[in-house]
């Protein structure tokens, strides 16, 4: 399950649902946006965590200020007067001890990568000898994910999704990366070598959803 396809998407349905109540007069759309829009921090935050653990720092700065946000905008506490400056502090603190916004995770031996970022990058590199492929998504972000080193297994898939951001994906020459999806506003590129394939070369299958943002795939 690509992590970043599911949020977007979502919040997609969910805006053109509230606007068709609205419409019928059922509700007032502006309103349960005003009080309840928090909860895409939130929601961003849990599925960033649960896609890479290690790298907990900002999903746990966008759970705690969505949620703090959220007590404001429906009312049950007035954290306004700290949600900003609070929200300061931790990202001063993150400035200060190196921890930034770009994870990395280098030379892993795990068969499938998963990566989900919000307003931050990843870098990601496997050394599998039967690579199966995973979920890359970016919203507002992005990631770099290199294969160099890895030998797909038969059926890799790799699943993307970016939005308003860009991704990458580094490959060994010699491998045939077949790429198909859908763009919208954005565009993804495979410019590997086609010359050094070979009959039987290892296959890496990318299926593709870019909406203002790029991916490229190259050597």
């Amino acid at each position: 399950m690509n992590r970043a396809r599911v949020l977007f998407g979502s919040v997609v349905f969910a805006l053109g649902t509230l606007m068709l109540l609205d419409f019928s007069g059922i509700l007032d759309a502006g309103r349960v946006i005003g009080m309840w829009w928090p909860v895409v921090l939130v929601g961003a935050g849990l599925l960033s965590l649960s896609a890479n653990l290690r790298h907990w720092v900002t999903p746990a700065v966008m759970i705690g200020f969505g949620s703090m946000l959220l007590l404001r905008t429906t009312e049950v506490v007035d954290t306004l007067a700290v949600a900003g400056p609070l929200f300061l502090v931790l990202l001063g603190l993150l400035v200060i001890f190196g921890r930034g916004f770009t994870h990395r995770m280098e030379g892993g031996t795990q068969d499938r990568v998963n990566s989900f970022n919000l307003f931050s990058g990843s870098e990601i590199s496997s050394k599998s000898d039967r690579f199966e492929g995973g979920s890359i998504g970016a919203l507002f972000g992005g990631t770099e994910i290199d294969l160099r080193d890895a030998k797909p297994a038969p059926g890799a898939e790799l699943d993307v999704f970016v939005a308003f951001g860009g991704a990458e994906i580094k490959v060994p020459e010699g491998w045939h990366v077949v790429t198909h999806g859908m763009p919208i506003f954005g565009g993804f590129e495979n410019v590997t070598a086609t010359e050094s394939i070979g009959q039987g070369a290892p296959t890496l299958d990318v299926n593709a959803t870019v909406i203002f943002g790029g991916l490229e795939v190259k050597h």
